[in-house]
């Protein structure tokens, strides 16, 4: 039985490991029901409140790769008003609904012209 205790213990040491790696921390405030600052490396880092570890309320998420969304979330989602930056330099303003553009908005190209305004639906532009 002693044999068998090595291999089990290697395989839980593994896991912790990979676990603290590529799970978010919190490196300021409470991230838990509160106002904090929760960062992953390598992926992302979101300042704003939290309710039951989850974005909730008003907070900005930016990515790695230099994308962001500054406005509302519910339960770890954008939901509400928000403003998204695209890597390309474009931008939406206006309503998300579960992480997709959901209501009305704006969005524009790089140099501010305007691409699309008008309503959106689960993420789609709805033509008038």
């Amino acid at each position: 039985m002693q044999k068998g205790l090595f291999p089990f213990l290697l395989v839980l040491l593994a896991a912790a490991t990979a676990y603290f790696m590529f799970s978010p921390r919190c490196i300021e405030g409470n991230c838990r029901d509160g106002k904090g600052t929760k960062y992953l490396p390598g992926r992302y880092r979101y300042e704003g409140n939290f309710k039951e570890g989850l974005a909730d309320g008003k907070g900005k998420l930016v990515l790695e790769s230099g994308e962001s969304y500054e406005g509302t979330w519910l339960r770890g989602h954008k939901d509400g008003q928000g403003t998204y930056l695209y890597m390309d330099g474009s931008k939406y303003v206006g309503s998300w609904k579960a992480n997709k553009r959901d209501g009305e908005g704006t969005l524009t190209d790089s140099d501010g012209t305007v691409l699309r305004k008008g309503t959106w639906k689960a993420g789609e532009f709805e033509p008038k």
